[in-house]
């Protein structure tokens, strides 16, 4: 089964939604999580047929419009809710065809601020220790592993960055890695004022 994740910093635009959809089209996943929906989980529901997928839980935005969550999926799964929060959507997901064994999907969102981050990998052990099911995590994490994962900018934070490391070694994660660019961001400025960093991954047991 195919499995997608997004940021998209906000499905309010007709133009994002349009844009997603035809991200969804190319790709036909079973499984959709975007982040950064900046819409109450009344509106994200909504927005499931839109995308056309039956099936959906959302996480409210915070009142400042920043964040929410939203997971959408298909019949061709079961996907049993286990725990939320601003930083994640657990689910249990079992297929609907073949022998049917069950597996875990997280979708995670890192905190957009540094000083919250440590709150983000906290999240992450409290997950471990929730299930022995395998395990996929995938979202936006905001955060790298390794100082190559940016190019241009300020040096990453070398404590930041072992935060991350030790949250992704005590659950027993492996980067399940990429294809194409190595970076997920990029702040479109031009020359020497270029930043790209790979904030964006999937993560397994």
């Amino acid at each position: 089964m195919n499995t997608l994740c997004l940021n998209c910093r906000g499905c309010g635009r007709s133009e994002a939604v349009r844009d997603i959809r035809n991200i969804v089209d190319m790709h036909n996943p079973v499984v959709l999580f975007l982040s950064e929906t900046k819409m109450s989980a009344n509106r994200s529901q909504d927005l499931r047929w839109r995308l056309g997928f039956p099936n959906a839980f959302g996480v409210n935005c915070d009142a400042g419009l920043g964040g929410g969550l939203v997971v959408m999926w298909k019949n061709e799964v079961n996907m049993e809710l286990k725990t939320y929060s601003k930083y994640h959507i657990d689910m249990r997901v079992t297929e609907n065809a073949g022998d049917s064994r069950s597996w875990r999907f997280t979708g995670f969102y890192g905190d957009s601020k540094r000083s919250q981050r440590k709150e983000s990998w906290r999240m992450l052990r409290f997950l471990r220790n929730e299930s022995d099911l395998p395990w996929l995590c995938a979202g936006d994490f905001n955060e790298i592993l390794h100082d190559q994962e940016q190019f241009g900018g300020n040096d990453r934070e070398e404590w930041k960055m072992e935060g991350f490391r030790e949250a992704v070694q005590y659950c027993g994660f492996t980067d399940l890695g990429y294809s194409g660019t190595p970076f997920t961001w990029d702040n479109r400025r031009e020359w020497d004022q270029n930043i790209k960093v790979r904030l964006d991954r999937a993560l397994a047991d």
